[in-house]
Protein backbone atom coordinates (compact mmCIF):
# COMPACT_ATOMS: atom_id res chain seq x y z
CA UNK A 1 0.00 0.00 0.00
CA UNK A 2 1.25 3.50 -1.14
CA UNK A 3 0.88 5.13 2.71
CA UNK A 4 1.79 8.94 3.16
CA UNK A 5 1.17 10.89 6.33
CA UNK A 6 0.86 14.53 7.95
CA UNK A 7 1.69 14.68 11.72
CA UNK A 8 4.08 14.14 14.31
CA UNK A 9 4.85 11.25 16.67
CA UNK A 10 1.37 9.12 16.02
CA UNK A 11 1.39 8.66 13.06
CA UNK A 12 5.16 7.60 12.37
CA UNK A 13 4.66 5.21 15.21
CA UNK A 14 1.36 3.91 14.36
CA UNK A 15 2.77 3.54 10.34
CA UNK A 16 5.93 1.68 11.58
CA UNK A 17 3.87 -0.64 14.05
CA UNK A 18 0.70 -1.04 13.21
CA UNK A 19 0.94 -0.92 9.26
CA UNK A 20 4.00 -2.55 9.47
CA UNK A 21 5.77 0.16 6.92
CA UNK A 22 8.57 1.46 8.28
CA UNK A 23 9.29 3.83 5.22
CA UNK A 24 6.52 5.71 3.92
CA UNK A 25 6.20 7.10 0.42
CA UNK A 26 5.73 10.98 1.16
CA UNK A 27 5.83 12.27 4.73
CA UNK A 28 5.11 15.79 6.07
CA UNK A 29 6.66 16.07 10.02
CA UNK A 30 6.13 18.48 12.61
CA UNK A 31 4.23 21.17 10.25
CA UNK A 32 1.05 23.03 11.56
CA UNK A 33 -2.06 22.43 9.18
CA UNK A 34 -1.62 26.34 8.94
CA UNK A 35 1.55 26.32 7.39
CA UNK A 36 0.83 22.93 5.54
CA UNK A 37 -1.76 24.59 3.32
CA UNK A 38 -0.53 27.75 2.82
CA UNK A 39 1.53 28.35 -0.55
CA UNK A 40 3.63 31.32 0.51
CA UNK A 41 7.51 30.50 1.04
CA UNK A 42 8.61 33.36 3.64
CA UNK A 43 11.88 34.92 3.90
CA UNK A 44 13.73 33.24 6.90
CA UNK A 45 17.00 35.35 6.25
CA UNK A 46 19.70 34.90 8.19
CA UNK A 47 19.40 31.46 10.46
CA UNK A 48 22.97 31.32 11.70
CA UNK A 49 22.07 31.60 15.39
CA UNK A 50 19.41 28.98 15.44
CA UNK A 51 20.74 25.17 15.95
CA UNK A 52 21.62 22.75 12.89
CA UNK A 53 18.59 20.96 13.76
CA UNK A 54 16.06 23.94 13.67
CA UNK A 55 17.75 25.83 10.48
CA UNK A 56 16.94 22.37 8.67
CA UNK A 57 13.53 22.30 9.94
CA UNK A 58 12.75 25.38 8.87
CA UNK A 59 14.07 24.92 5.91
CA UNK A 60 11.97 21.65 5.32
CA UNK A 61 8.77 23.16 6.15
CA UNK A 62 9.78 26.20 4.28
CA UNK A 63 9.27 24.33 0.66
CA UNK A 64 5.71 24.70 0.76
CA UNK A 65 5.05 21.91 -1.35
CA UNK A 66 2.26 19.73 0.16
CA UNK A 67 -0.22 19.98 -2.77
CA UNK A 68 2.11 19.40 -5.37
CA UNK A 69 3.84 16.18 -3.49
CA UNK A 70 0.30 14.94 -3.09
CA UNK A 71 -0.80 14.82 -6.54
CA UNK A 72 2.53 13.23 -7.71
CA UNK A 73 2.56 10.86 -5.48
CA UNK A 74 -1.17 10.32 -5.16
CA UNK A 75 -1.21 7.77 -1.72
CA UNK A 76 -3.42 5.37 -1.67
CA UNK A 77 -3.59 6.20 1.96
CA UNK A 78 -3.30 9.04 4.62
CA UNK A 79 -2.49 9.15 8.16
CA UNK A 80 -3.27 12.29 9.85
CA UNK A 81 -3.08 13.83 13.29
CA UNK A 82 -3.28 17.18 14.34
CA UNK A 83 -0.38 16.83 17.76
CA UNK A 84 1.51 19.73 16.18
CA UNK A 85 -1.50 21.93 15.82
CA UNK A 86 -2.00 21.97 19.33
CA UNK A 87 1.68 22.21 20.32
CA UNK A 88 3.11 25.30 19.21
CA UNK A 89 2.27 28.87 17.88
CA UNK A 90 2.56 30.39 14.17
CA UNK A 91 5.27 32.64 13.04
CA UNK A 92 3.94 35.35 9.96
CA UNK A 93 5.70 37.65 8.16
CA UNK A 94 2.53 39.43 6.96
CA UNK A 95 1.97 37.38 4.22
CA UNK A 96 3.20 33.63 4.97
CA UNK A 97 3.03 31.57 8.06
CA UNK A 98 4.86 29.05 9.52
CA UNK A 99 4.94 26.99 12.79
CA UNK A 100 6.87 28.07 15.87
CA UNK A 101 10.28 26.06 15.33
CA UNK A 102 9.77 23.25 17.72
CA UNK A 103 13.14 22.93 19.22
CA UNK A 104 12.91 26.46 20.51
CA UNK A 105 10.28 25.29 22.59
CA UNK A 106 11.38 22.20 23.43
CA UNK A 107 13.85 24.78 25.59
CA UNK A 108 12.63 25.64 29.13
CA UNK A 109 13.26 29.12 28.31
CA UNK A 110 13.21 29.86 24.33
CA UNK A 111 15.66 32.43 23.51
CA UNK A 112 14.98 35.89 22.20
CA UNK A 113 17.12 35.71 18.91
CA UNK A 114 16.93 38.89 16.31
CA UNK A 115 15.33 35.67 14.32
CA UNK A 116 12.19 35.82 16.06
CA UNK A 117 12.09 39.40 16.05
CA UNK A 118 11.31 39.58 12.10
CA UNK A 119 8.12 37.66 12.69
CA UNK A 120 4.54 37.72 14.41
CA UNK A 121 4.01 35.51 16.65
CA UNK A 122 0.27 34.29 16.82
CA UNK A 123 -0.11 32.74 20.01
CA UNK A 124 -1.36 28.73 20.28
CA UNK A 125 -5.26 28.92 21.36
CA UNK A 126 -5.97 33.28 20.38
CA UNK A 127 -8.84 34.15 18.56
CA UNK A 128 -6.51 34.66 14.84
CA UNK A 129 -5.04 31.07 15.34
CA UNK A 130 -8.17 29.18 15.76
CA UNK A 131 -9.42 31.36 12.43
CA UNK A 132 -6.57 30.44 10.40
CA UNK A 133 -6.75 26.79 11.72
CA UNK A 134 -10.27 26.60 10.38
CA UNK A 135 -9.48 28.68 6.90
CA UNK A 136 -6.29 25.91 6.82
CA UNK A 137 -8.59 22.60 7.72
CA UNK A 138 -11.24 23.98 5.20
CA UNK A 139 -8.93 23.93 2.27
CA UNK A 140 -6.76 20.75 3.69
CA UNK A 141 -10.66 18.87 3.33
CA UNK A 142 -12.07 20.60 -0.15
CA UNK A 143 -8.09 19.41 -1.66
CA UNK A 144 -8.49 16.47 -0.94
CA UNK A 145 -11.79 15.85 -1.39
CA UNK A 146 -10.81 17.37 -5.45
CA UNK A 147 -7.24 16.35 -6.32
CA UNK A 148 -7.33 13.04 -4.22
CA UNK A 149 -11.10 11.79 -4.18
CA UNK A 150 -10.08 8.19 -3.76
CA UNK A 151 -7.26 8.27 -1.21
CA UNK A 152 -8.19 6.74 2.53
CA UNK A 153 -8.19 9.75 5.30
CA UNK A 154 -7.00 8.27 8.75
CA UNK A 155 -7.37 10.40 11.30
CA UNK A 156 -5.66 9.57 14.49
CA UNK A 157 -7.16 10.60 17.52
CA UNK A 158 -5.41 8.89 20.82
CA UNK A 159 -5.08 10.67 24.00
CA UNK A 160 -2.18 11.48 25.96
CA UNK A 161 -1.67 8.89 28.76
CA UNK A 162 -0.93 9.37 32.60
CA UNK A 163 0.47 5.78 32.87
CA UNK A 164 4.37 6.11 33.43
CA UNK A 165 6.54 3.47 33.67
CA UNK A 166 10.19 4.56 33.56
CA UNK A 167 12.87 6.16 35.83
CA UNK A 168 14.01 8.79 33.77
CA UNK A 169 11.65 11.27 34.73
CA UNK A 170 9.84 11.67 38.07
CA UNK A 171 6.00 11.13 38.45
CA UNK A 172 5.26 14.53 39.50
CA UNK A 173 7.04 15.90 36.24
CA UNK A 174 5.36 13.18 34.43
CA UNK A 175 1.70 14.47 35.81
CA UNK A 176 2.77 17.77 34.82
CA UNK A 177 3.25 17.10 30.70
CA UNK A 178 -0.06 14.83 31.04
CA UNK A 179 -2.12 17.99 32.16
CA UNK A 180 -0.43 20.07 29.94
CA UNK A 181 -1.54 17.67 27.03
CA UNK A 182 -4.78 16.80 28.12
CA UNK A 183 -5.81 20.54 28.51
CA UNK A 184 -5.26 21.04 24.57
CA UNK A 185 -6.76 17.95 23.94
CA UNK A 186 -10.13 18.87 23.06
CA UNK A 187 -8.56 21.20 20.06
CA UNK A 188 -6.94 17.98 18.87
CA UNK A 189 -10.81 15.69 19.23
CA UNK A 190 -12.53 18.55 17.26
CA UNK A 191 -10.06 19.50 14.85
CA UNK A 192 -10.30 15.40 13.83
CA UNK A 193 -14.23 15.37 14.17
CA UNK A 194 -14.02 18.68 11.60
CA UNK A 195 -12.10 16.73 9.24
CA UNK A 196 -13.87 13.62 9.29
CA UNK A 197 -17.17 14.95 8.96
CA UNK A 198 -16.29 17.50 5.36
CA UNK A 199 -13.47 14.40 4.27
CA UNK A 200 -15.77 11.83 2.06
CA UNK A 201 -12.51 9.06 2.58
CA UNK A 202 -12.08 10.14 5.89
CA UNK A 203 -12.37 8.00 8.84
CA UNK A 204 -11.71 9.24 12.84
CA UNK A 205 -9.92 6.43 14.51
CA UNK A 206 -10.19 6.45 18.38
CA UNK A 207 -8.27 3.60 20.57
CA UNK A 208 -9.91 2.62 24.05
CA UNK A 209 -7.06 0.27 24.77
CA UNK A 210 -3.99 0.71 27.62
CA UNK A 211 -1.73 3.74 27.25
CA UNK A 212 1.85 4.11 29.10
CA UNK A 213 4.91 5.51 28.58
CA UNK A 214 8.39 4.32 29.66
CA UNK A 215 12.04 5.26 28.83
CA UNK A 216 12.47 3.72 25.68
CA UNK A 217 9.35 5.11 23.97
CA UNK A 218 11.01 6.59 20.77
CA UNK A 219 11.65 10.65 21.69
CA UNK A 220 11.57 9.77 25.27
CA UNK A 221 8.56 9.36 27.70
CA UNK A 222 5.95 11.79 27.61
CA UNK A 223 2.59 11.32 27.96
CA UNK A 224 1.96 11.76 23.94
CA UNK A 225 4.94 9.53 23.36
CA UNK A 226 4.02 5.72 23.87
CA UNK A 227 5.70 2.19 25.09
CA UNK A 228 6.79 0.11 22.24
CA UNK A 229 4.26 -2.11 23.64
CA UNK A 230 1.22 -0.31 23.35
CA UNK A 231 2.24 -0.07 19.50
CA UNK A 232 2.53 -3.88 19.50
CA UNK A 233 -1.02 -4.34 21.46
CA UNK A 234 -2.57 -1.79 18.70
CA UNK A 235 -1.17 -4.03 15.93
CA UNK A 236 -2.87 -7.13 17.14
CA UNK A 237 -6.30 -5.26 17.32
CA UNK A 238 -6.65 -3.08 14.06
CA UNK A 239 -8.91 -4.36 11.18
CA UNK A 240 -7.28 -3.55 8.48
CA UNK A 241 -10.04 -3.93 6.10
CA UNK A 242 -11.84 -1.47 7.82
CA UNK A 243 -9.60 0.89 9.47
CA UNK A 244 -10.84 0.02 12.89
CA UNK A 245 -9.69 -1.76 16.09
CA UNK A 246 -11.34 -5.10 17.47
CA UNK A 247 -13.29 -4.32 20.88
CA UNK A 248 -11.15 -4.57 23.78
CA UNK A 249 -11.89 -6.88 26.31
CA UNK A 250 -12.84 -5.66 30.00
CA UNK A 251 -9.57 -5.25 31.80
CA UNK A 252 -9.75 -7.53 35.05
CA UNK A 253 -9.98 -6.01 38.75
CA UNK A 254 -6.38 -6.62 39.41
CA UNK A 255 -5.53 -4.87 36.37
CA UNK A 256 -7.42 -1.73 37.07
CA UNK A 257 -6.74 -2.52 40.77
CA UNK A 258 -3.40 -2.02 39.36
CA UNK A 259 -3.83 1.33 37.43
CA UNK A 260 -5.80 2.97 40.51
CA UNK A 261 -2.83 2.51 42.89
CA UNK A 262 0.05 3.33 40.48
CA UNK A 263 -2.29 6.86 40.00
CA UNK A 264 -2.36 7.27 43.53
CA UNK A 265 1.13 6.46 44.31
CA UNK A 266 2.58 8.93 41.42
CA UNK A 267 1.25 11.64 43.78
CA UNK A 268 3.40 10.35 46.57
CA UNK A 269 6.24 9.21 45.64
CA UNK A 270 8.02 12.23 45.05
CA UNK A 271 5.52 14.79 46.33
CA UNK A 272 7.10 18.11 47.18
CA UNK A 273 6.66 19.21 51.06
CA UNK A 274 6.13 23.63 51.10
CA UNK A 275 6.68 25.92 54.09
CA UNK A 276 3.02 26.24 54.27
CA UNK A 277 2.62 22.30 54.74
CA UNK A 278 -0.63 22.74 52.79
CA UNK A 279 0.98 19.88 50.35
CA UNK A 280 1.73 16.11 52.35
CA UNK A 281 3.26 13.07 51.35
CA UNK A 282 0.15 11.66 49.54
CA UNK A 283 1.19 7.48 48.97
CA UNK A 284 -2.25 6.26 51.32
CA UNK A 285 -5.45 5.46 50.70
CA UNK A 286 -7.24 6.63 47.51
CA UNK A 287 -9.56 8.75 49.56
CA UNK A 288 -6.87 10.38 51.49
CA UNK A 289 -5.56 11.62 47.78
CA UNK A 290 -8.93 13.06 47.07
CA UNK A 291 -9.23 14.89 50.70
CA UNK A 292 -6.49 16.01 50.49
CA UNK A 293 -5.52 16.81 46.70
CA UNK A 294 -8.94 18.37 45.65
CA UNK A 295 -8.98 21.25 48.28
CA UNK A 296 -5.79 22.50 47.60
CA UNK A 297 -6.23 22.15 44.03
CA UNK A 298 -9.19 24.45 43.88
CA UNK A 299 -7.45 26.67 46.34
CA UNK A 300 -4.76 27.23 43.64
CA UNK A 301 -7.03 27.83 40.87
CA UNK A 302 -8.71 30.25 42.39
CA UNK A 303 -5.38 32.27 43.88
CA UNK A 304 -3.64 31.62 40.37
CA UNK A 305 -6.29 32.64 38.25
CA UNK A 306 -9.49 32.96 39.77
CA UNK A 307 -12.90 34.04 37.52
CA UNK A 308 -12.10 37.24 35.97
CA UNK A 309 -8.86 36.34 33.49
CA UNK A 310 -10.62 35.82 29.92
CA UNK A 311 -11.52 32.23 28.45
CA UNK A 312 -9.67 30.79 25.73
CA UNK A 313 -11.09 27.85 23.45
CA UNK A 314 -10.20 25.24 26.03
CA UNK A 315 -11.75 26.57 28.64
CA UNK A 316 -14.80 27.56 26.21
CA UNK A 317 -14.48 23.70 25.05
CA UNK A 318 -14.34 21.97 28.49
CA UNK A 319 -17.64 24.50 29.51
CA UNK A 320 -19.74 23.22 27.14
CA UNK A 321 -18.83 19.15 28.26
CA UNK A 322 -19.13 19.78 31.70
CA UNK A 323 -22.37 22.26 32.05
CA UNK A 324 -24.02 20.73 29.04
CA UNK A 325 -22.91 17.54 28.28
CA UNK A 326 -21.89 18.00 24.83
CA UNK A 327 -19.41 19.90 23.09
CA UNK A 328 -20.03 23.23 21.08
CA UNK A 329 -22.52 22.69 17.48
CA UNK A 330 -19.43 24.58 15.46
CA UNK A 331 -16.88 26.43 15.42
CA UNK A 332 -18.49 29.75 15.48
CA UNK A 333 -19.86 28.69 18.77
CA UNK A 334 -17.13 27.83 20.33
CA UNK A 335 -15.00 31.38 19.60
CA UNK A 336 -18.52 33.64 20.41
CA UNK A 337 -18.32 31.60 23.95
CA UNK A 338 -14.04 32.03 23.99
CA UNK A 339 -14.27 35.58 23.43
CA UNK A 340 -16.64 36.44 26.57
CA UNK A 341 -15.04 38.88 28.85
CA UNK A 342 -14.07 36.51 31.72
CA UNK A 343 -14.55 32.96 32.98
CA UNK A 344 -17.84 33.79 35.71
CA UNK A 345 -19.30 35.55 32.18
CA UNK A 346 -19.00 32.12 30.72
CA UNK A 347 -20.69 30.44 33.42
CA UNK A 348 -22.90 32.07 33.85
CA UNK A 349 -23.94 32.25 30.55
CA UNK A 350 -24.22 29.07 30.47
CA UNK A 351 -25.58 28.31 33.82
CA UNK A 352 -28.64 30.33 32.52
CA UNK A 353 -29.28 28.84 29.36
CA UNK A 354 -32.66 26.99 28.89
CA UNK A 355 -30.79 23.62 27.80
CA UNK A 356 -28.23 23.50 31.27
CA UNK A 357 -32.23 24.45 33.32
CA UNK A 358 -33.78 21.34 31.89
CA UNK A 359 -30.37 18.99 31.72
CA UNK A 360 -30.38 20.06 35.74
CA UNK A 361 -34.22 19.13 36.10
CA UNK A 362 -33.10 15.87 34.61
CA UNK A 363 -30.53 14.94 36.66
CA UNK A 364 -32.52 15.96 39.61
CA UNK A 365 -35.55 13.81 38.96
CA UNK A 366 -32.88 10.94 38.52
CA UNK A 367 -33.24 8.51 41.16
CA UNK A 368 -30.65 8.35 43.54
CA UNK A 369 -28.83 5.04 44.90
CA UNK A 370 -29.53 5.90 48.31
CA UNK A 371 -33.34 6.61 47.45
CA UNK A 372 -33.41 2.44 46.56
CA UNK A 373 -34.50 0.69 49.30
CA UNK A 374 -31.61 -2.40 49.37
CA UNK A 375 -32.25 -4.98 47.79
Amino acid sequence: MNVAYVGSCYSEEFIKHVLDDPVPSLRFFRVSSVSLMDPQVLDLGDMSELTPECRRHLSYENRKNFRQRMREVAPDLLVVDFIRDIRCALLTDGEGFMSFPYELIAEPRPPRTTFLDRFEIIPFGSPDYVRLHRQALNRFCNFMNEALPDCRVLILNFKPTWDYRGRARTHIDFRSDFMAWSARAPMQDMMGRYCAERIEAATLLDYDGPLWSDDNAKYGPASVHYAAACWRLMERRFDRENFAFHPAEPPSAVELGARLRASFDAFGEEAPLLENGRWRRLARSGADVLTDLVPVLMQEMVHRHGLNRPPNVVDAYNAFVWLLGRPPESIETLMAHAALPNLDALRQWLMTAEEFKIRYDEMLERPSIRDQPPG
